[in-house]
């Protein structure tokens, strides 16, 4: 069926409003296919970076922004990842296609060789738009689950390390340390200093949720924690996050990334949350066992797909 009442175009400032409501819209009523959190978009869209030239795509009809997809570029790596989204009313007006075709052209555009998306497990209409588009599976990750009224996060207790919250002025630092962690680690885009420094200073961000390990006054390891609010719930349904988990890999092997793991869920239980949830590759077995043995849970699995252009 054409679909000639559709435009896509390029993202303007004064979208923000409406694309932030089509979204929170979305999620209220059900799951989506493209694996994006509500707090994701809202940063994304509302960065001074985005611009007409830029990456995010809006699918607009009869003046309704109805679906948006983004392109955002890890040039460090040689990928753009997409995310997309669309009304659940407007999904069979093939408008889906027209925004990942957008953000395939945008890779073009820019000489990047490999798009990479990823979607729920259960997403099967997206899986199959994606294969038709010519992606295929590349990688699986597990989404956890760690019900903190039922654990008992022993362990906390200090020991010769230091550990405290990040400072404000030390997104170099940590900019460093992230990218010691994990160097080599499939899909790890290296951040900027500047990149890190945005990102803490967001206004649902703040410093004092990254604790930091030392040796000494060298940082050797962190526990990034997030909150996601929940729309219309009291703060203690509010869902936290195991962000990032890395440790130095001179100090591997010596059960700091279950310390800080452990202090980390210490800090998100003190703020009366009541689920915590994280991401881990599946192929990433220590990970997974460490995770395993403070009691996540598997709840679902996401699958990164790619296609080549090159």
């Amino acid at each position: 069926m054409r679909d000639s009442a559709t435009i896509i175009r390029d993202y303007h400032s004064e979208d923000f409003k409406n694309l932030v409501g089509l979204e929170t819209e979305v999620h209220d009523t059900e799951p989506t296919g493209c694996l994006i959190s509500p707090l994701e978009l809202v940063e994304s869209a509302g960065r001074s970076g985005h611009t007409s030239q830029n990456r995010l795509f809006i699918a607009e009809r009869a003046g309704e922004i109805v679906g948006y997809a983004e392109a955002r570029p890890e040039l460090s790596i040689g990928r753009v990842v997409l995310r997309w989204l669309v009304h659940p009313k407007h999904r069979r007006s093939r408008i889906d296609k027209k925004l990942i075709e957008r953000t395939i052209a945008r890779t073009r555009e820019l000489g990047v060789p490999r798009i990479h998306a990823n979607i729920l497990q259960n997403s099967f209409m997206a899986k199959k738009l994606l294969v038709r588009m010519g992606f295929t599976l590349v990688r699986r990750f597990l989404e956890l689950r760690l019900d903190l009224c039922k654990s008992r996060l022993q362990g906390t207790g200090n020991n010769s390390r230091y550990y405290r919250s990040l400072h404000s002025n030390e997104g170099e630092s940590l900019a460093q340390l992230q990218n010691r962690c994990f160097a080599g680690s499939w899909g790890y885009n290296a951040n900027t200093p500047e990149e890190i420094n945005d990102r803490i200073h967001l206004p649902s961000c703040s410093p004092e949720d990254i604790i930091l390990a030392f040796d000494a006054d060298r940082p050797i390891g962190y526990c990034w924690t997030r909150i996601s609010p929940q729309k219309n719930e009291a703060p203690s349904e509010s869902i936290g996050r195991i962000y990032m988990l890395g440790v130095d890999p001179d100090y591997r092997g010596r059960g700091l990334g279950r310390q800080l793991l452990l202090i980390g869920l210490s800090y998100l239980k003190g703020k009366a949350l009541r689920v915590v949830e994280l991401t881990v590759d599946h192929e990433n077995g220590p990970a997974r066992a460490l995770y395993k043995s403070v009691g996540f849970r598997l709840w679902t699995s996401s699958l990164w797909y790619e296609k080549r252009l090159d």
